[in-house]
């Protein structure tokens, strides 16, 4: 006999504060250009044998993170390093071919399947629920009257509805709303600060402030987001007048996008909600208490550990590990034992440590102390679990054929397996480490002549889009792009240190298809 923890799937607990990030960033990984049937159109920049490079996967290298100081500038000479960098890294992947280690190695596997399948999970909100969103223009112009208003407000929060029943009551009998606050507080002074439309806002306090005609003075709530009671006043606002008819398309633009995620997100809500509707999570309290320790070690990791975890997976000398701790001892007397059941189906340990490299737990706390690891853990595995419920819906939807989809998950294996080759290629002129001296001395002394050697060998294969080329324009500033609350946060592959070379002399050019 054994007994179990039930933990069964309720609708915002488990979703909410996933979901709102999740929406924020969805569209960075994807191409959000205007869809036609099923695929959004894809305008090629670059072909290089069988493997090609689009306008925006371009951008969104070149942006989305942070470039070395030879090419970071938003001159023709940079942007053409720029693109003889990812041109290279596709060479690379070619003079790797598809019978290398990395490629055969399953933790490699199930690593870009997990990648493709969070793409496909964004795709899946996007195509069935955001872009079919329709915003009334009056919607659009109520609240872009509002946009350039920064309010300054007053608020407090409560956690038990019982007790912002009796607040709203008294609120409704003209009770001082700074008395209202004393009265459950031990603080004097209010609560104060800024709120701008533009910022990362519960949707219940935006929808407050910036519809209707809210007034100095003016009382809202109880505004509740999962079990959170917060009652806001508005002490008074700053104005921003819009002078550029530049800036006022801007902000219309973004007014729209951000009603138009307000009713997609409440939509996707309860798609998943129906998704996991009578499905309960079990663990096995034996097996999950054990368990506990070992994943702490692994996920209380400082970021340069577990970075170096990461690197050793892929292409050190080092036998690859999949284990999810190095104390292999304990972990083996348990990898065989029950560890969860969901709908019936019981995972094992091994199970578990299987689903974990296509998708590394989600933690909805940033900073997780050892006592309540625990109770985080058995929400990560959550949501882990209503996550696979919604890729097998995006699978039986063919979005794992969506161009973008697929395109995305080959950036990364074409980045990884042009990484792992031209690291091979440095071990054999006994170069261990590209960064053991200095980079510029190995890129021109090793690696550019290398580079060029690729071009013309495979000049026939190559075709550019010169015009389309030459009207692109790069952001100078550095950036390093993120999601957040997604298994694989980054969005882009680190940019290809390959080359300097800053001539587009080989190849030919692309003729319109």
């Amino acid at each position: 006999m054994y007994t179990m923890v039930r933990f069964i799937f309720r609708h915002g607990q488990l979703c909410r504060k996933w979901l709102s990030m999740f929406i924020i960033f969805s569209f960075l990984i994807i191409s959000c250009q205007k869809t036609e049937e099923q695929e959004p159109t894809e305008q090629i920049l670059a072909r290089v044998g069988d493997k090609t490079i689009t306008v925006n996967e371009f951008i969104r290298r070149a942006e989305y993170t942070i470039r070395p100081v030879y090419c970071n500038n938003d001159n023709y000479i940079h942007r053409k390093i720029i693109l003889n960098s990812l041109i290279a890294e596709k060479l690379l992947a070619l003079e790797a071919g598809d019978e290398n280690p990395l490629v055969n190695n399953r933790y490699f596997q199930d690593y870009l399947r997990g990648r493709k399948e969070q793409a496909m999970r964004q795709w899946l909100y996007y195509k069935d629920f955001y872009s079919k969103v329709n915003i009334e223009p009056q919607k659009v112009q109520e609240r872009l009257n509002l946009s350039g208003r920064t309010y300054d407000i007053s608020y407090f929060s409560v956690s038990d509805k019982q007790r912002a029943d009796k607040i709203t009551q008294n609120l409704q009998n003209s009770y001082d709303f700074k008395k209202v606050f004393q009265k459950i507080s031990t603080d004097n002074e209010l609560p104060r600060r800024k709120v701008q439309w533009s910022n990362v806002e519960s949707i219940s306090v935006i929808n407050a402030l910036y519809s209707g005609s809210p007034g100095k003075d003016d009382i809202f709530g109880p505004l509740q987001e999962d079990n959170i009671f917060t009652f806001i006043k508005i002490n008074g606002w700053t104005e921003r007048i819009q002078l550029s008819e530049n800036n006022l398309h801007q902000r219309r633009k973004d007014v729209k996008e951000q009603l138009q995620r307000q009713i997609a997100e409440k939509q996707y809500l309860r798609f998943v909600q129906d998704i996991m509707k009578g499905k309960t999570l079990q663990f096995y309290p034996e097996t999950f208490k054990a368990l506990v320790p070992l994943l702490a070690e692994r996920y209380l990791k400082s970021p340069e550990e577990k970075k170096k975890a990461f690197n050793r997976r892929f292409w050190d000398n080092e036998q690859v590990r999949e284990n999810l701790s190095e104390n292999t001892v304990t972990l083996n007397e348990i990898r065989t034992q029950p560890l969860l059941t969901i709908d019936k189906e019981i995972w094992t340990v091994r199970q578990f440590e299987k689903e974990l490299v296509s998708h590394p737990l989600v933690f909805r706390k940033r900073n997780i102390s050892k006592s309540e690891f625990a109770e985080q853990l058995k929400f990560a595995i959550a949501d882990l679990i209503r996550d696979k419920y919604l890729t097998e819906k995006a699978y039986k939807r063919g979005y794992d054929t969506i161009n973008v989809v697929e395109r995305n998950y080959t950036m990364w294996r074409d980045n990884l397996t042009a990484l792992y080759y031209r690291n091979h290629w440095l071990e054999k002129k006994d170069k261990k480490e590209i960064f053991s001296e200095s980079v510029l001395k190995v890129i021109e002394n090793d690696l550019n002549p290398y580079i060029q050697s690729l071009q013309q060998k495979y000049s026939s294969q190559i075709s550019i889009d010169t015009d389309i080329f030459e009207k692109i324009k790069l952001s100078h500033i550095d950036s390093f792009m993120i999601q957040k609350n997604v298994p694989f946060p980054i969005i882009v592959p680190s940019f290809p240190i390959l080359t300097t070379y800053n001539k587009l002399d080989y190849g030919s050019k692309m003729i319109d298809e």
